[in-house]
């Protein structure tokens, strides 16, 4: 399909006019406009398209266009053919997206992913198979290695949080209190940024909102808040609903937290709910039908332990394993719509370390 469009814009392209005669700025506003896998395909069609797309002055038009392009990128081939199976919930089809990266800093030097950590916008922070971490902007195949983490005891990352021109990486080491430490892009460096003396087992998921990283603690069950300039940790006073399998997001400015109700073990609902900062409650928004539920469990022995989340811009994906060929189920917080995912294309071959669980909002202009 993307092939039959790109022909027709050239047959298009030659019908009406030369190159020559179509003002420079003319072509850098239509191709602004288009999704962002064409723009990856026109730079392989034509050396003229890619010199345009690569410019600085169409990445600062491009920059101003409000692109609100989704892909979940839930699997992966890391072994054989190096590529992911992403997701489009606008055009409810899924795209196989190459996984062969290039620096930015050494156009000859090259990365495999061997395993994602935390992403952001259309950063993913992974690791190779060597354990050194990068940044990477998988649309435009580029990325960034990092220097090594300060030597904190167990080290593990939370949050990728993509600024406008910057990015920073939160990291924490959970032991007798919990360390952290920021990696900043713009120095290149990371800092040791505030402690807790809070008794975890461990810390899940986080999000950002206005400044500060909200992020689950689990055992015992709370919500922290991380304030990314002051380095500063907080417990918030609200009471956390008993869920298991718990993932919290930001939809609208107000924070939204998804989880399984456990009884005797086994998961017999999947819940969404918000915050009311000024009730300090958690609000049941909806829960999955029923109907939809059943089907969601099946291939579990008719019961269901354990659900991944990944979310991005308002929608949600539930995945029942980090298997492909395995029912996956989503749910669009804006227009309150469920729907079941076309079977994937990698199909059911791959194991368990296929697992790429991240969604992404590609964008030309970040990590070029």
């Amino acid at each position: 399909m993307e092939k039959e469009h790109l022909n027709e814009m050239q047959k298009s392209v030659i019908g009406f006019a030369s190159w020559e005669l179509l003002p420079y700025h003319i072509w850098e506003n239509i191709l602004s406009c288009l999704p962002i896998l064409t723009l990856v395909r026109m730079k392989i069609v034509c050396k003229t398209w890619r010199s345009i797309i690569n410019s600085q002055s169409f990445l600062s038009v491009y920059k101003k266009v409000n692109h609100q392009d989704i892909y979940f990128v839930l699997f992966a081939d890391f072994v054989h053919r190096n590529v992911a199976a992403a997701y489009n919930p606008m055009e409810d089809k899924w795209f196989a997206i190459s996984l062969s990266l290039i620096s930015t800093s050494s156009p000859s030097t090259s990365c495999k992913i061997h395993r994602t950590l935390v992403s952001d916008g259309s950063l993913v922070l992974a690791e190779d198979s060597k354990g050194s971490f990068f940044v990477s902007n998988l649309f435009t195949r580029t990325f960034q290695r990092l220097p090594p983490m300060l030597p904190l005891i167990c080290s593990y990352t939370i949050a990728l949080v993509e600024l406008d021109s910057s990015y920073k990486i939160v990291a924490v080491s959970v032991t007798d209190k919990v360390y952290s430490q920021v990696y900043d892009s713009i120095t290149k460096t990371w800092e040791a940024k505030g402690e807790f003396d809070g008794r975890f087992a461990m810390l899940g998921n986080a999000t950002h909102l206005d400044g500060f990283l909200y992020c689950l603690s689990h055992s015992p069950d709370n919500l922290l808040e991380f304030d990314l300039n002051c380095g500063t940790w907080s417990v918030v006073n609200v009471m956390m609903p008993s869920v298991v399998c718990s993932h919290i997001l930001v939809h609208r400015g107000v924070l939204i937290l998804v989880g399984g109700i456990e009884e005797f073990g086994v998961i017999k609902r999947i819940g969404i709910w918000e915050l009311d900062r000024v009730e300090r409650q958690w609000h049941p928004l909806c829960f999955m039908p029923d109907h939809l539920f059943y089907k969601f469990r099946l291939f579990s022995h008719g019961n269901l332990n354990h659900f991944f989340t990944v979310d991005r811009g308002g929608k949600l994906c539930f995945c029942k394993s980090t298997l492909p060929h395995i029912n996956i189920l989503m749910y669009d917080l804006s227009e309150k719509r469920w729907w079941w995912l076309p079977p994937c294309p990698l199909g059911s071959s791959l194991c368990q370390q296929s697992w790429f669980g991240h969604a992404i909002e590609p964008r030309m202009d970040v990590l070029v």
